[in-house]
């Protein structure tokens, strides 16, 4: 799939006057024809982006609607991987703007092809570049925004030593094209909000299990999407809302530096109300119970070491098995597995 590191960093979340410079439109055309050429196997002016169901020559395909900065529609992937689990790369970089990650088009038809699959599906993983259920750094975001942050205002004149701090394109805080890009982002929070709470009623009424899996952040941590309860929680099986989001990052990632690790992790333990209106909580589960060698870690909610993660079907209870393999020592290759599972759906409709 996907996301700004296969083109730029933070493409798609600058201002619209750099990302219609010429530079930004050939970095961008070039990058996703690339993408599609070595990633998806196609070329759009051969294979076509007819948008019906089983008319692109690759099945799989999800054409979805025009790409904001690119002359090419978004190119979603859904993908079978067994008869119980079936799974949807989601696009999240060809329409993205300040302002929208995906457009409405794009969520009709992938919601369109998902009510085709079989009865048999219990599972649907949702694959997105970036966690939709993580810390968040709206803060940060907003004081990296302000015209007064005065490291900002150093960084703009190269003073001492903080030029690092502001980028090159056109002098905004380096980090804040990533904040941008969260889906906690303020300007993605409403469209996060629906998108989850589409997927709640879609997982309700085809009695589907939804999980999240995504990377980006360097770091391995497990967040949850559940039914919001104000005494005895909602047992997962029977939750329809219960959705993970298994963060997990490619093996040559080296974590962030130790301040945004402390950071990051002193945030997961925050309570979020913002689904509250949706009867749905949200929090990050404490899965890493002892650092890598037995003893205590920084964070039970994040771990910042590289990680990959394995993921099985258990035949027996028909669940997703999650294996987070966070590496023990850089560099020697040994890893130590950390694991949750998905339920099957075990709600009536």
């Amino acid at each position: 799939m996907l996301d700004d590191h296969d083109m730029i960093d933070g493409f798609g979340s600058y201002p619209e006057d750099l990302q219609r410079s010429p530079m930004f439109q050939l970095i961008g055309e070039r990058a996703y024809h690339y993408f599609l050429l070595f990633q998806c196997f196609v070329v759009d002016g051969v294979d076509g982006i007819d948008p019906n169901p089983g008319r692109h020559k690759m099945l799989s395909t999800l054409i979805g609607g025009a790409g904001a900065w690119i002359p090419y529609p978004s190119h979603s992937i859904l993908t079978y991987m067994g008869p119980q689990t079936w799974m949807i790369m989601l696009d999240c970089r060809a329409e993205r703007t300040l302002n929208r990650v995906c457009s409405e088009a794009t969520y009709r038809r992938m919601f369109d092809r998902l009510w085709e699959l079989p009865a048999s599906v219990k599972h649907i993983v949702v694959q997105l570049g970036i966690p939709i259920a993580y810390p968040r750094m709206n803060f940060l975001e907003t004081a990296l925004e302000s015209s007064f942050n005065p490291f900002v205002a150093l960084g703009k004149k190269n003073k001492m030593g903080m030029g690092t701090l502001v980028n090159k394109f056109n002098m905004d805080a380096e980090l804040l094209d990533d904040l941008m890009d969260h889906w906690t982002a303020k300007n993605h929070k409403k469209e996060r909000n629906w998108f989850v709470e589409q997927l709640q009623s879609f997982a309700l009424l085809k009695k589907v299990r939804i999980t999240f899996l995504s990377g980006d952040v360097h770091c391995a941590a497990v967040g949850v999407f559940k039914t919001l309860s104000s005494s005895i929680p909602v047992n997962p099986v029977v939750d329809h809302r219960y959705m993970l989001n298994v963060v997990t990052s490619a093996i040559v990632n080296t974590p962030p530096p130790a301040g945004v690790q402390t950071m990051v992790a002193s945030l997961s333990d925050k309570t979020h109300k913002t689904m509250h209106y949706a009867q749905t909580d949200e929090a990050m589960i404490p899965i890493f119970q002892q650092d890598t060698d037995g003893k205590p870690p920084k964070s039970k909610n994040i771990m910042g070491r590289r990680n990959y993660t394995i993921v099985e079907y258990d035949s027996q209870t028909q669940e997703l098995f999650f294996d987070i393999r966070v590496e023990k020592t850089k560099g020697i290759g040994t890893t130590v597995g950390y694991w949750i599972r998905a339920p099957a759906p075990g709600w009536n409709v």
